[in-house]
């Protein structure tokens, strides 16, 4: 009698052991189903505060006081941020002849070796695939980019890009710092020609393949805007928008959008 009361006490523990596991299975399913529903809101909240950045920038752009931002307060714990990339700053890799690049691996003490895999693997759909290509060396890393016309921006480019394109040389450099360092920008290849007088025969001789290849304002900008909720930042939980434009005199017209 007594072995039948204890089979039944333990039949009955194993129940109520069982039923407090499903409980609380189904509280913990209850918590994941409730973080990922507020994940959701935060992101939806997210992407709204990078649009409202984008439109931030639009407005500033407009106005002719376009400069990136720091962190906006949007309200209700709820902010974002933007910045503005000149990818002429930059060398395209999916359209800058094997030449300049090989050009610029030298004057980053990158290995030849490097410019051969990275033109194999071309067209690059972005720059992870970029990384990803260049593996370990990360020397060339800097001066890539997927965007842009291919043209090269003197006023923005590192000396190490300027240096790669023949016709140039360490005075032109110079004088484009110089000219930086006054708010002066250079304007034009006969403007910088006239301020070079020591590499002026080497600029003109490569004059007409230059006035193809370089430029001296941005054809095109790459905005980033990030959106979060809360004070975890754009390194914590957040939405990112970003829009390739051409910067038109009264506005920035969108011509690639991605959102992630």
């Amino acid at each position: 009698m007594s072995g039948r009361r204890g089979f039944a006490l333990l039949a009955v523990l194993w129940v109520v052991a069982a039923l407090a596991a499903i409980v609380g299975l189904g509280l913990g399913t209850l918590r994941i189903g409730a973080r990922g529903s507020a994940n959701r809101l935060e992101l939806a909240r997210g992407r709204w505060a990078a649009e409202a950045c984008l439109a931030i920038a639009q407005a500033r752009w407009s106005e002719h006081r376009f400069t990136d931002t720091a962190s906006v307060d949007l309200g209700r714990e709820t902010w974002c941020s933007w910045r503005a990339d000149d990818p002429t700053a930059r060398v395209n890799i999916n359209t800058t002849p094997a030449t300049l690049l090989l050009a610029l691996a030298r004057q980053v003490e990158a290995a030849p070796q490097l410019v051969d895999s990275l033109l194999a693997h071309r067209p690059y759909a972005d720059t992870a695939q970029v990384r990803t290509a260049l593996s370990s060396d990360t020397s060339l890393q800097a001066f890539l980019t997927t965007d842009g016309p291919g043209t090269i921006n003197l006023n923005a480019a590192a000396p190490a890009v300027i240096l790669s394109v023949p016709g140039l040389g360490a005075e032109v450099v110079d004088q484009l710092r110089e000219s930086a360092r006054q708010t002066r920008p250079v304007t034009s290849l006969d403007q910088l020609a006239s301020q070079v007088p020591g590499e002026r025969s080497e600029l003109l001789a490569h004059y007409a393949d230059l006035a193809a290849q370089v430029t001296f304002a941005p054809p095109q900008l790459l905005l980033t805007a990030a959106g979060w909720v809360g004070d975890g930042g754009p390194g914590g939980l957040h939405a990112t928008i970003e829009v390739l434009v051409v910067p038109l005199p009264d506005r920035l017209a969108v011509i690639r959008r991605r959102l992630w």
